[in-house]
């Protein structure tokens, strides 16, 4: 595999970020959701990701290659959660989303926490459980008014 260069950061007011995250939810496999489920994941997903990355309460960084913006990832701070990784779909499998998920775990540890979640969507199952997540519960979350499958995962830090 080649050697990736990419700079990863906090985010920026000016990074353009929703294109990568609306593209990378549309790009879920069918096989995860139902179309209406779906339909609605590609509707709120960019923006509530955008609106979490402007609040106090999350870290967001972005990866970075040649200028361009390959990846995103968020965390809520005081609740040691994931809030979202996105990797833009040429760029995955060159591990962008490990680097991203290694930049978030050490934020969970300079925040004193023990552990980390996240609220895993269906597709995002095994990119956890090969970074050393394990499925700790299954449920239904509200999301924007639906009702979507996901995955409670947890790692010990």
């Amino acid at each position: 595999m080649e050697e990736l260069w990419m700079k990863i950061r906090y985010y920026r007011s000016d990074d353009n970020i929703k294109p990568l995250i609306s593209e990378a939810v549309e790009n879920i496999d069918p096989e995860c959701y139902s179309q209406e489920q779906q339909k609605h994941l590609e509707e709120v997903i960019p923006e509530m990701n955008l609106e979490f990355a402007e609040k106090d309460r999350y870290s967001y960084f972005v990866a970075k290659q040649n200028g361009k913006i390959v990846g995103v990832a968020g965390f809520q701070k005081e609740k040691g959660t994931v809030a979202g990784i996105f990797v833009d779909s040429i760029h995955q499998g060159e591990g962008i989303g490990r680097e991203l998920m290694q930049k978030i775990e050490e934020k969970t540890k300079e925040e004193a926490l023990d552990e980390i979640k996240t609220l895993a969507s269906l597709e995002a199952v095994d990119f956890y459980n090969k970074n050393g997540y394990k499925v700790t519960e299954e449920k239904k979350q509200d999301i924007e008014g639906k009702d979507i499958g996901i995955k409670v995962m947890t790692k010990y830090l």
